[in-house]
């Protein structure tokens, strides 16, 4: 079950470029580690606008195969076009829910990125993962610690924009702070030679500075739904961070993301 605080769609992928472009340097080392390598068979669960799809489409090249699965129908449609845009003839794109196996013992790598944390039954989908996972294949996932977060000098309106998204995100059932977890849930759901690393992307200006404002517009509906802030609020907070983000002085950071893998047994 999904407690997703975020709205899709096509503005929704647009975010998600925006996050894939800041993320792509960490998220490259991830795969580069881990040992993604040509002609590997690999499934992207929960892959949203499908970027990390495409990432690993390039780098397993003709011989390899990626999967990308989402419960998001429009986005989809805009992944695979992004993938034909490509010329990238080995990736395929399934509506689906993360909990379901797609293929049984059939990946050597089975990847979700910032997906766990909106989950209320995490658990669920790691089992999903592990029995899509090849003997010996590779389970690996990024999430999300939103409370290592940080704005400095300090900013009225990034600590209301990172309490409002955590209260939303428990409220809903999901897990903000998921990512200390990982390991330990990575363990419970069989994998073996667990490993982890923490990466956070700072910035002093760029687009990694307008992540906060983007994601405070994406959970607005859901901010509002919930009784948690005001329309008027949300505004205020959103123009605040957009001053925060232009202002050079000011660093500040995207949330704590815990870098996890294992071995299926």
């Amino acid at each position: 079950m999904s407690s997703y605080i975020i709205a899709g769609g096509r503005q929704g992928k647009e975010r998600l470029k925006l996050l894939a472009q800041v993320m792509l340097p960490t998220t490259s080392q991830l795969l580069n580690a881990v040992g993604l390598d040509t002609g590997m068979k690999c499934l992207d669960v929960g892959c949203g606008g499908g970027h990390v799809t495409l990432l690993m489409a390039s780098l397993v090249g003709p011989h390899g195969r990626v999967v990308g699965t989402d419960v998001d129908g429009e986005i989809l449609v805009l992944a695979r076009q992004d993938a034909e845009d490509a010329q990238l003839d080995n990736v395929e794109f399934r509506h689906t829910d993360a909990a379901v196996c797609q293929e049984e013992k059939a990946f050597d790598l089975v990847y979700a990125r910032f997906l766990l944390t909106h989950l209320s039954e995490p658990e669920q989908c790691l089992e999903a993962m592990e029995k899509a996972c090849k003997p010996k294949g590779l389970i690996v996932i990024e999430d999300i610690d939103l409370s290592g977060s940080f704005c400095y000098p300090y900013c009225a309106a990034y600590e209301r924009y990172t309490e409002l998204y955590q209260e939303a995100a428990s409220r809903r059932g999901g897990d903000p702070n998921i990512g200390l977890k990982l390991p330990e849930m990575l363990r419970q759901a069989g994998a073996q030679e667990v490993q982890v690393r923490v990466v956070q992307p700072a910035h002093l200006e760029g687009q990694g500075k307008l992540i906060a404002s983007v994601t405070m517009e994406r959970i607005a509906d859901s901010l509002i739904s919930e009784g948690l802030a005001t329309q008027k609020e949300v505004r205020e907070i959103i123009n605040g961070l957009n001053e925060a983000a232009a202002d050079t002085t000011i660093l500040m950071s995207l949330p704590r993301v815990f870098q996890t893998w294992g071995r299926r047994a």
